[in-house]
């Protein structure tokens, strides 16, 4: 039975010893909340354009509203700098009582860049083809990481001084941090702000369309707790 006996023995020890110490939860449980923010230049543009045409005879309107977009995404693409992709296509019938009499479609391509003047320019450049629907601003991923990582470090700076005061308030003399949760928001791209027609910058009789980028609110929060042990 010894061999039996040990074998027991080892698996309590085992188990034992894989269970985490129990944490002393004496004390008082303080939830608090710190954040931290910035308003940070918007640096990226997003346009978005469209054709929309009707037709009694759908495989000719899908033609048609192929030919376009297909023609203006190539003209797109040979812009430098430059993201474009098709964002959006749909196809429904025109009825008049209760009978379908023509169809309606319409596609949309995104154009997306940094270099807001060429961007601009871009765009007159393909309302040869299609109309501009909207144009929206939001700050890039590389520089919304950048302000994050910073303002992240701000959040908990506030949070550690946040629970410092209550442990003093509360006559402590240290504390334990026992939950943290860290979010962040701002920044995205907004709803897009419809537009008029606008001009290409190398057309000669009226100047392009000047934009304001704006600016984007980034905001991290600390979410947590802490236990002023008694």
């Amino acid at each position: 039975m010894r061999p039996l006996i040990a074998l027991v023995l080892l698996a309590w020890l085992g188990s034992a010893f894989a269970q985490p110490a129990p944490l002393d939860l004496k004390g008082s449980r303080i939830n608090l909340d710190a954040r931290a923010a910035e308003e940070v230049d918007n640096d990226v543009m997003r346009a978005t354009l469209f054709v929309e045409m009707e037709d009694e005879d759908a495989g000719k309107l899908a033609e048609k509203i192929n030919q376009i977009t297909n023609d203006s995404l190539k003209l797109a693409k040979g812009f430098s700098g430059l993201r474009t992709k098709t964002s959006g296509y749909s196809t429904y019938p025109v009825t008049d009582k209760n009978k379908i009499v023509r169809w309606r479609s319409r596609s949309e391509i995104a154009v997306e860049g940094e270099d807001f003047r060429r961007m601009t320019d871009s765009i007159g450049k393909l309302q040869t083809a299609m109309q501009l629907g909207a144009v929206g601003f939001s700050v890039s991923p590389a520089r919304r990481a950048k302000v994050e990582e910073a303002l992240t470090q701000s959040a908990i700076a506030e949070f550690l001084r946040k629970a410092d005061a209550a442990t003093k308030g509360f006559r402590g003399s240290k504390f334990r941090v026992l939950e943290a949760t860290i979010s962040a928001d701002g920044g995205n791209i907004p709803p897009p702000r419809p537009m008029v027609m606008m001009k290409s910058l190398s057309s000669s009789d009226a100047p392009a369309a000047n934009f304001e980028a704006g600016s984007s609110r980034i905001t991290v929060t600390l979410n947590g707790a802490i236990l002023i042990p008694r």
